[in-house]
Formats: C-alpha cells, sequence, structure tokens
C-alpha cells in the first residue's frame, strides 16, 4: 500500500514549541474498508450503476448476458431480483428513472424497462455504427461512447423509437462519456486524450478543447468545474476545465495499478485500478492528491460506483464486491494538529507556517505563500470542519 501523504504541520505543545514536519509517504491514517458482501454474476461484471437500493449490472462474455439486476437493500446479503439478456456484449449501463440503458458492443445502445425489477423489458434499441462501450443520459438524450466512430448523440424521448441527432468523431477509439450541462467529455482511450465536446445544439456539436494524457484514456467524471480522469498506468489526473477551451492539469495520483474508472463523492475520488484494487484518493486539494486508503479485490477491477457509504465495485469474474467506505472520509484540512477539534492551536500553526514561507501553508496552491493563502485559511477556519 502506497501513500502520496502531503507535508503536514504538527504543533508540539507539550514542549511549548511550534514543529514544523515533513511526513512523506507513509501507512499511518489510511482507512481499510471492509467487504460487506459480495455477488457472483455468471459472466463478467464490467460496470454497475446504483439506483437507489437495486444494483444494476452490464454482465457479459463475448456476448452471452447482458443486464443483471441486484437488490443491495441489505448490502449484506445482494439478491438477484431480475436480468435481460442483450443481444450484443454489455459493457456499461445508465440508469434514469426507470429506464435503463445499456452500452451493448456492436448491438449499439439497448433501452429497457425496469419499472418492475423483476421482469425488465426492452423498449427499443439503436444500432451505433462502431461498438458502443459506455452510454451517459441527460434528460431525453444518449450519449454514447462508440469505439471508433467516437460519440454518438441519441434522442430518446420516445425510448421505443430512438433517433440519432448528432455525433462527433473523435481521432481514437471513444472508451468513456460523461455530460456536465452542455458539454459533453469523451475518454478517447487509443489517443489518451479526454476531448471536450459542446453539445448545446447536438445535431452540430462541436469540440471545445481536448487534454492529451500522458498515458491511455479510460473512464472520466466531473465534478464542477473539474475532470477526473483515469488514465490507465498513469492512475488518477485531475484537470482544470473552468475554462473548456484551456483545460489545465491540477494534480494526479499515480495509483499502483491501471486505472480504468473514477466515481467522485464529495472529497473523495474512487479509482478501479485494474489489478484487482480499488484506491481511496482525497481529493479535498485538488493540487496534492492524497492517499486515504484502499481495497484489494479479488479479481480485475473495472468499474465503480459510490452511493452514500457504500462502494459497489466490478470485478469481472468475481462479480461484485460491496464494501463499506464510511471509515475513509478525508481529515479535515484546517485542523493542522489532527486533534480532531478546530481552534486557536490550529491557527497558530497556520500562522507559523506562513510567517515562515513553509509550504503547507500554500493554501490555495497557486506556488507562492502571500496574503491570499492567509484570507482563504481564514475563511475555512472560521467555517471549521464538517
Amino acid at each position: 500500500m502506497r501513500s502520496t501523504q502531503n507535508k503536514r504541520v504538527w504543533n508540539n505543545w507539550l514542549s511549548g514549541a511550534v514543529v514544523v514536519a515533513a511526513v512523506g509517504a507513509t501507512a499511518m491514517g489510511q482507512c481499510e474498508p471492509p467487504l460487506l458482501s459480495s455477488y457472483d454474476t455468471p459472466n463478467l461484471a464490467n460496470a454497475v450503476f446504483v439506483s437507489g437500493t437495486t444494483a444494476f449490472v452490464a454482465d457479459d462474455l463475448r456476448g452471452v448476458g447482458g443486464l443483471r439486476i441486484i437488490d443491495i437493500t441489505d448490502p449484506t446479503q445482494p439478491a438477484l431480483l431480475g436480468s435481460y439478456d442483450t443481444p450484443g456484449y454489455a459493457r456499461d449501463v445508465f440508469i434514469s428513472g426507470t429506464t435503463a440503458f445499456v452500452a451493448d458492443g456492436g448491438n449499439g445502445l439497448q433501452i429497457i424497462d425496469v419499472t418492475d425489477p423483476t421482469q425488465p423489458a426492452l423498449l427499443g434499441s439503436y444500432d451505433t455504427p462502431g461498438s458502443a462501450r459506455a452510454v451517459f443520459v441527460s434528460g431525453t438524450t444518449a450519449f454514447v461512447a462508440d469505439n471508433w466512430e467516437g460519440l454518438q448523440i441519441i434522442d430518446v424521448t420516445d425510448p421505443t423509437q430512438p433517433a440519432l441527432l448528432g455525433s462527433y468523431d473523435t481521432p481514437g477509439s471513444a472508451r468513456d462519456v460523461f455530460v456536465s450541462g452542455t458539454t459533453a467529455f469523451v475518454a478517447d482511450w487509443w489517443r489518451g486524450l479526454m476531448q471536450i465536446i459542446d453539445v448545446t445544439d447536438p445535431t452540430q456539436p462541436a469540440l471545445l478543447g481536448s487534454y492529451d494524457l500522458p498515458g491511455s484514456s479510460y473512464g472520466v467524471f466531473v465534478s464542477g468545474t473539474t475532470a477526473f480522469a483515469a488514465g490507465g498506468l498513469e492512475g488518477l489526473l485531475i484537470i482544470d476545465v473552468t475554462d473548456p477551451t484551456q483545460p489545465a492539469l491540477l494534480g494526479s495520483y499515480d495509483t499502483p495499478g491501471s486505472a480504468r474508472d473514477v466515481f467522485v463523492s464529495g472529497t473523495t475520488a474512487f479509482v478501479a485500478d485494474g489489478e484487482s484494487s480499488v484506491q481511496i484518493v482525497d481529493i479535498t486539494d485538488p493540487t496534492q492528491p492524497a492517499l486515504l486508503g484502499s481495497y484489494d479485490t479479488p479479481s480485475h477491477t473495472d468499474g465503480v460506483f459510490v452511493s452514500g457509504t457504500t462502494a459497489v465495485v466490478t470485478t469481472g469474474w468475481e462479480g461484485l464486491q460491496v464494501i463499506d467506505v464510511s471509515g475513509c472520509e478525508p481529515s479535515c484540512r484546517v485542523d493542522m494538529n489532527d486533534d480532531g477539534r478546530v481552534n486557536t492551536q490550529d491557527f497558530h500553526v497556520f500562522l507559523t507556517a506562513w510567517s515562515s514561507d513553509n509550504p503547507i501553508a500554500d493554501w490555495n496552491g497557486d506556488g507562492t505563500v502571500d496574503t491570499q493563502d492567509f484570507i482563504a485559511f481564514l475563511g475555512d477556519w472560521v467555517a471549521g470542519c464538517p
């Protein structure tokens, strides 16, 4: 288990002196999330989407299988509710209301009614020109990462008659897609790009910008003005997309495996790290992500979805792993001496670091210790911890 904890400031009140200590790679304080349960799906569990107390799994092997619907009301005892065998290779699933959208490989998009999860029924389908790898639904529009055919944009207002609105041919192989507002973010795997596409008019999608990852581009998740990219052997990359025409790297975390998927919940990123693990990363300061903990899965890890304090992970032949991540919450940054309280002692620690230009006092992460950091810290200190 590896860690990239940042330099921290410790206050030694017993001796009456303020000590500034550099704490490097250490396992101190890392969480070890416990397994709640597992569910062995019959094929390869590729991706999962959780809606309420139900997990929807794209579970397929070379066209055998499809959608599995699993009750996780009691996460210690998951139970099959129903299933629907799709005609293609189920790679991904997205739930909108009572409808499941399945990226079904060479058979495009499958649209399934899951109003009664014990009896899922096909509503309609759209045969995309490529091989559907991932799907994201926003309102009445489905966005499909269609491998070598780029991004396909499909009107699903009437799910029984889906219709193509537009498409954008990315330069590589579209592996994943995330839509935020009127912008689509595409993980363009083979070229190692994150393509940022304006879909204000879905009939005429237009490139806004792109970010060239140092490795492959497997997955993408967007929170506010920050994009999180699963970059294969390069781990987790955190990208500022405030100006989508000029995306800029904020920070990165080199996971030990090959990052295949990422899910962000609050100030924590959960990375499906390929070779048998989930890495849990504190992104409170996106310029300095730090390991909170990890969970070793029994097999290859391709997908992760977090609901509340529960992470549901797809592990190929081993199906689903349901993990309790309640103990993996980031510590409060403004609690400078880690005593669990925010008080004048923390202010004293920061002031000492700030006065000596210690990098720990670079509160806004701009590379300079100045009055702006003091103002930023003061605001956080007044707000306290959740």
